[in-house]
């Protein structure tokens, strides 16, 4: 019996119809978010479950309990990312390199791919090295980069989190 091949419509509803199973936190594990992330948060809720402590953070805006000195995630909105890239390149350098001592470093930009990779009102940047900048963050410094929206952003932190959180702890 042959199936009738799927269409690119159908694979695209099946894509937007996905819906992720719950977080399953380990009881032990803690994220701790950097005081200065308080004024907009990630989350708009909490996942049930996870269990939050707000903290100074050397290195990133997201950790985890006893694992900061091993991961670090550094969270930008659009608006950050412009002057993360060009006008504040040096300190960005020491940043990516604090990251890349770490075990596992992510950079989440909170927006959309084609916010990023446009021009941008009021400043010289181009997408193209903004696009640069971001594939070497990657390549030269070992860090994550995630590009989405807010629950997306968060999904993926979350996961990497549990994942490097069950590694460490053997589960």
């Amino acid at each position: 019996m042959r199936q009738s091949p799927r269409t690119a419509q159908s694979i695209s509803r099946s894509i937007t119809d996905y819906k992720p199973k719950p977080f399953i936190f380990p009881p032990d594990m803690v994220i701790l978010i950097d005081t200065r992330e308080q004024q907009s948060p990630l989350f708009g809720r909490y996942p049930k479950g996870m269990t939050v402590s707000t903290t100074t953070l050397k290195i990133g805006d997201y950790s985890i309990r006893g694992l900061e000195n091993k991961i670090a995630i550094e969270r930008k909105k659009i608006s950050d990312l412009i002057s993360y890239c060009t006008t504040e390149r040096e300190a960005t350098k020491i940043k990516m390199s604090k990251l890349q001592s770490l075990q596992w470093a992510g950079l989440i930009i909170e927006a959309r791919e084609s916010e990023v990779y446009r021009p941008y009102a009021f400043s010289n940047a181009s997408p193209e090295s903004i696009r640069q900048s971001l594939v070497s963050f990657s390549v030269r410094y070992g860090v994550h980069v995630y590009i989405g929206d807010r629950d997306r952003c968060a999904m993926w932190m979350l996961d990497r989190m549990i994942k490097f959180w069950k590694i460490t702890h053997e589960l």
